[in-house]
C-alpha cells in the first residue's frame, strides 16, 4: 500500500485515505454551494440587487461573494431553475456547480429523466457536448451571435506591447482557427514553444501577406522606409534600450531597430533632452535591387538556414549587422525566410554563425530559453 509521510513526522496516511478526504471536502463544498443557491433564491425574489443599487443580480452576487461573473451567473442559473432533481444531487454532494448548470441546460432541451440520469456517467466535456448537440440554434440566435462579433486591439501606454481579444460566431471562428493552424504548421518548431505563440506568429504572418499581396518573391524584395526619433542622452545612457521610438509612435528596442536597419531604409533624428532636433541623417541606403537579385539567384531562392527549404517572404540578412558597420556586400548577405529572419534572429536575438557553410547556416548564442529550430 502506498503511504505518505506528512510534515516530517512519523504520521503516515495511505493514498486512499487522502483521496477519500479530498472527495469528502468536495462534497462538503457542493453542499455549501446548494445552501448558497437556496439563499440566493430568496434574495433574488426580494430584488436585493436593485435595493443595493446594483445593475443586475449577477453584479450583486459577484460583488458580495467576491467571485467572477461566470461563477455568479452559474449560481443564479441553478437558483432560478429550481430543478428538484438537480437540487437533490447538489445537496447530497454528488455533483458540482458546473455539472448542475449543464444538467439544467440539458433538461431545458426536453431531455427525458432517463437521459439526464445517464448523463451522470459522462465527464464534463462529454456532458457539454451532449447539451450543445441538443440545444436549438435559431436564425435569431445566429444573427445575435454574428452581431456580437468583435475584435479589440489594445496597446500598452508606450505601444511596445499589444493585447488582442474578441469573439466570433462558430463558422467564422473555425475559419480563423484553421487558417492560423495551417500557417503555423508551415513554420519550424521552436523548443519549448507553445501553441499560442505559434498562433500569434501565424496571425502576424497572414496580416503581413494581406498588406503586401502575399507574393513570395515580391515580398522578399520590399524596402521599408522608417524614421526613428532618438533622445540622445537617454539612448546613450541605456545603449539604445530606451529613448528610441518610431515616428509613428511605438517605442522600439535594439532588436526592432536592427531589423529596420537590415530590411530597408531609415532616417535617424536625434534630439536633446528638451526635444529639440540636434541632427538627422539622410535616408540610409537600402540594399540595391541588383544586389538583391544577385543574392536571390546565388542562394537559389530558398532559406539558407540548415534544414530549412522555405521560400516564404525571403529577405536578405546581414551577417554583420549594419549597426556594427556591416555592408551590403554580397559576402555579408544571406537569404532567410521570414520566420528565421523576423522571429528567430530579430525577435529572439539569435545570430547566424558566420563560419557555417553558406547554404547550411546555423545559429549561435542562446540568450533566450527557447532554442532555435533544429
Amino acid at each position: 500500500m502506498f503511504v505518505v509521510q506528512m510534515f516530517a513526522t512519523t504520521t503516515t496516511r495511505s493514498i486512499d485515505s487522502l483521496e477519500q478526504e479530498l472527495l469528502a471536502c468536495q462534497a462538503d463544498k457542493t453542499r455549501l454551494v446548494f445552501r448558497q443557491v437556496e439563499l440566493l433564491r430568496q434574495l433574488d425574489v426580494a430584488q436585493v440587487a436593485a435595493a443595493d443599487g446594483c445593475r443586475t443580480m449577477i453584479d450583486w452576487v459577484a460583488s458580495r461573494l467576491d467571485v467572477s461573473r461566470p461563477v455568479a451567473k452559474d449560481l443564479l442559473v441553478v437558483a432560478r431553475a429550481q430543478n428538484s432533481q438537480v437540487d437533490r444531487w447538489l445537496e447530497s454532494g454528488e455533483i458540482g456547480l458546473e455539472r448542475a448548470v449543464a444538467l439544467i441546460r440539458l433538461h431545458n432541451t426536453g431531455a427525458r429523466e432517463e437521459l439526464i440520469t445517464a448523463s451522470l456517467g459522462l465527464d464534463l466535456s462529454g456532458l457539454w457536448r451532449l447539451v450543445t448537440s441538443r440545444e436549438k440554434l435559431s436564425s435569431e440566435d445566429e444573427a445575435r451571435a454574428f452581431s456580437d462579433r468583435f475584435l479589440v486591439m489594445q496597446p500598452s501606454l508606450d505601444e511596445s506591447w499589444w493585447k488582442l481579444w474578441g469573439g466570433l460566431p462558430a463558422a467564422d471562428g473555425q475559419i480563423v482557427e484553421k487558417a492560423l493552424l495551417a500557417r503555423a504548421e508551415e513554420f519550424p518548431r521552436l523548443e519549448g514553444e507553445d501553441r499560442s505563440q505559434r498562433m500569434a506568429d501565424a496571425l502576424t504572418s497572414l496580416a503581413l501577406d494581406s498588406l503586401t499581396g502575399g507574393s513570395e518573391e515580391a515580398s522578399g524584395r520590399e524596402v521599408v522606409v522608417a524614421e526613428v526619433l532618438v533622445d540622445a542622452q537617454l539612448a546613450a545612457a541605456t545603449s539604445g534600450e530606451a529613448g528610441v521610438v518610431l515616428s509613428s509612435g511605438p517605442k522600439v528596442g535594439p532588436n526592432v531597430l536592427s531589423e529596420i536597419l537590415c530590411t530597408g531604409q531609415i532616417r535617424v533624428i536625434v534630439s536633446d533632452q528638451g526635444g529639440n532636433r540636434v541632427d538627422y541623417s539622410d535616408l540610409g541606403e537600402a540594399i540595391p535591387p541588383a544586389i538583391r537579385t544577385l543574392i536571390w539567384a546565388r542562394d537559389q531562392g530558398v532559406c539558407t538556414v540548415d534544414g530549412c527549404s522555405s521560400r516564404y517572404r525571403l529577405q536578405p540578412h546581414h551577417l554583420v549587422p549594419r549597426s556594427q558597420g556591416g555592408s551590403h556586400h554580397p559576402s555579408n548577405l544571406t537569404l532567410l525566410c521570414w520566420f528565421h529572419h523576423h522571429i528567430v534572429i530579430h525577435g529572439l536575438g539569435f545570430r547566424l554563425d558566420p563560419d557555417s557553410p553558406p547554404q547550411r547556416r546555423r545559429f549561435i548564442r542562446q540568450p533566450h530559453p527557447r532554442g532555435p529550430p533544429k
